[in-house]
């Protein structure tokens, strides 16, 4: 019969041969340094002549560390990566219960979206050498953590590695469960997790393409394939992306925009219309000149001067004026009924400072001149500002219409006096 004291023993014995085959435990290894370097044989590219990437996640800063495999990753500047796993509204993910002898995995159930939200987790490093992008080799860690589910239910979490030079966001993506007995989380899926994941890219407005690139990565769950996703060039197309707040605002801004553009086609009309008659004087000069090359250039101001001096103040007065204001300009008012309602004195200055103000920089471009002189640009801005005036008293009919009317005159005419006495 076996002795209590035996059986005691005995009970440590197997508990402990246990616990020791369980954490795998075995002889020390030695520790590599922080600042260790990665030889680039054990990386992998997953861009052609771009960054490359340790496709492992490692509990410290060496690869002795090494722990769950990098498994999809996403081309694209980091910042609009994290958007599109953040911020998307549309994700159909749905997590089931475990069951006897079946692994945690996805599965459909009716209606039941699953949000991304930041997450916790246990720090896990990776390396990534940008220095073909010129970034950096180093290791780091997560640059953020985001997950689905509940930290002590089931969840998908997934770990994101990107420098700002490396032109791509590394993942790792895999389903686990909060364990109480290890006080930890348990995976229990990366596979299935991953394929989860590329399903929600297909076919998105904002996503080029959706591929696998089989690399031989052979440890950490890894069935030697790595997932590329890459993301439309430029801006993303906002409406994959929105948040339906984020959206219904933008809708109601939108709403807003075309109302009020409705509400003053004649101020576009009137900008357009100063822009043109500005920049087709100097533009009907020169065709002139080249036509009839042999008369004096300067022949041609007594017609084209007065097209500016008087033309430019005509058109932003009767464009800006109210119906039935008065009968001078009837045929331009006539005119003007058709280009809808009339516009508030700070929309007429606005688009005349916009038109003219517009004129003058694509006519200083168009000429080449790169350097204008301050004498120069504050004039020019003077005579922009006694036009949008003129504009805003046209747009009333009262004494503070007047008011205004008679400065914008009065520095519109300063404004083409100066340059004939040599003031600039």
């Amino acid at each position: 019969m076996v002795s209590r004291r035996r059986l005691i023993v005995g009970g440590f014995v197997v508990l402990f041969g246990l616990y020791l085959l369980a954490g795998g435990l075995g002889p020390p290894t030695a520790t590599v340094p922080d600042t260790a370097e990665m030889d680039r044989s054990a990386l992998v590219q997953p861009t052609p002549n771009g960054s490359y990437l340790w496709p492992y996640t490692s509990r410290e800063r060496s690869p002795e560390g090494q722990a769950l495999a990098i498994n999809l990753v996403v081309q694209g500047e980091a910042d609009r990566v994290q958007r599109v796993l953040t911020e998307r509204s549309t994700l159909n993910w749905t997590l089931s219960e475990p069951t006897t002898g079946d692994p945690i995995h996805p599965v459909e159930l009716d209606d039941s979206v699953v949000s991304w939200n930041d997450a916790h987790g246990s720090t896990r490093y990776s390396y990534i050498d940008a220095e073909p992008r010129g970034g950096d080799a180093r290791w780091i860690d997560e640059t953020y953590q985001i997950h689905a589910g509940n930290y002590f239910g089931s969840r998908h979490h997934i770990r994101a590695y990107a420098l700002p030079e490396s032109g791509w966001t590394a993942l790792q993506v895999h389903q686990e469960y909060w364990d109480w007995f290890r006080l930890r989380h348990t995976v229990t899926d990366t596979r299935n997790a991953r394929t989860q994941l590329e399903d929600d890219f297909i076919d998105q407005p904002y996503v080029t393409s959706v591929r696998r690139e089989y690399f031989g990565i052979d440890r950490g769950w890894s069935d030697g394939w790595l997932s590329i996703i890459e993301l439309v060039p430029g801006l993303l197309l906002l409406g994959g992306l929105l948040t339906r707040e984020t959206r219904e605002s933008l809708l109601g801004e939108s709403k807003r925009l075309l109302r009020w553009s409705g509400q003053n086609v004649r101020g576009f009309v009137l900008a357009t219309a100063l822009a043109a008659l500005y920049l087709g004087t100097r533009s009907v000069a020169v065709v002139f000149e080249l036509a009839v090359s042999d008369i004096d250039p300067r022949i041609f101001l007594a017609v084209l001067y007065p097209a500016l001096a008087v033309g430019l103040p005509a058109i932003a007065f009767s464009l800006a004026q109210p119906f039935g204001a008065t009968s001078r300009f009837e045929r331009v008012q006539r005119l003007s009924r058709w280009l809808g309602p009339r516009l508030q004195p700070t929309a007429a200055f606005g688009f005349v400072v916009a038109g003219l103000g517009g004129a003058f920089v694509l006519d200083f471009g168009g000429m080449g001149v790169r350097a204008i002189p301050v004498q120069l640009a504050l004039h020019r801005v003077g005579l922009t500002v006694a036009l949008g005036l003129v504009a805003a008293g046209g747009t009333r009919i009262d004494d503070r219409g007047a008011g205004l009317l008679l400065i914008g005159a009065s520095g519109w005419l300063l404004g083409l006096v100066m340059p004939l006495f040599g003031y600039i």
